[in-house]
């Protein structure tokens, strides 16, 4: 005696069956990894960009120092806040601003970058020494999030 199963388009076995078997379930769980990790990273991506940076008095970005005379110290406050974790350092440099500014002795250097720790509060202090009246902006770098701002020293 033989037994025939006969298919259908679509189906397996006899009435197209597609109950799970051994195989689907391997498919769909190797199908599923990449859909579960990517909605797993998918928050962490957003929170680390969700860090704000100001500066403290600025006006549009931009910020002007009096200074009375060449040598003076302006404290550049920067106030950090996140919906996530924020990190413990940031880290600054400034741009073209050779002659006009430098940085502050205890201010830690890495290169020509500045690093200073965040407060708990979200408070980034990076002063910087004044040279002469001019203009030149400051990158400011917190994780993954960096701002521009534009400092002005004018000489009172």
């Amino acid at each position: 005696m033989t037994t025939q199963i006969t298919t259908t388009p679509g189906g397996e076995g006899m009435g197209g069956d597609r109950g799970w078997t051994r195989r689907r379930t391997l498919v769909a769980g190797a199908w599923s990894v990449p859909v579960i990790a990517a909605a797993v990273a998918l928050p962490q991506a957003s929170a680390s960009a969700a860090i704000t940076i100001d500066l403290l008095g600025a006006v549009d970005d931009a910020q002007t120092y009096p200074f009375s005379a060449a040598g003076d110290t302006a404290p550049l406050i920067f106030q950090v806040a996140g919906s996530g974790p924020i990190p413990a350092d940031g880290t600054a440099e400034l741009v073209n601003a050779g002659g006009i500014a430098s940085w502050d002795e205890s201010v830690l250097l890495q290169g020509a970058l500045a690093s200073a720790p965040i407060d708990t509060d979200g408070t980034l202090i990076l002063p910087i020494v004044a040279l002469a009246a001019g203009t030149f902006p400051v990158l400011v770098h917190v994780g993954p999030v960096t701002r521009t701002f534009v400092i002005t020293l004018v000489q009172a």
